[in-house]
């Protein structure tokens, strides 16, 4: 299993939000309240925010992104923020990134990378 590299951000640091999925179906009676049942044994949380990040930092995530994770689809330990215990992880979708400050070298530019990750189970 990769590692999420230790030069970048170990958190997210700008909007975090942590959402889980819904483990339960409803379904309609004829006449009362819904019926509710379990669906799944486990369940996936969402996990999104944004990272500031340095130009060599951007560097260093392209690398762990496309080479690493092979484009996003392998899974990797990432630390939790609500728990802060080592979690695995994956990409939902691409990251989305967009400069923040602009700088005359790779360590004075400042990106913000918005990540969206699922927690497995």
């Amino acid at each position: 299993m990769a590692l999420w590299p230790v030069s970048l951000p170990q958190y997210f640091e700008i909007g975090v939000q942590d959402t889980r999925q819904q483990g339960f179906i409803r379904s309609t009676t004829d006449t009362g309240p819904y019926k509710q049942r379990k669906r799944f044994t486990a369940t996936a949380r969402f996990l999104s925010g944004s990272m500031l990040l340095t130009g060599t930092q951007r560097a260093t995530f392209e690398t762990f992104y496309k080479t690493t994770l092979s484009e996003g689809t392998d899974a990797f330990d990432f630390t939790d923020p609500s728990t802060f215990a080592t979690v695995s992880a994956r990409f939902v979708q691409p990251p989305s990134c967009s400069g923040v400050s602009g700088g005359d070298t790779a360590t004075t530019v400042q990106w913000r990378m918005d990540l969206m990750l699922e927690v497995l189970p």
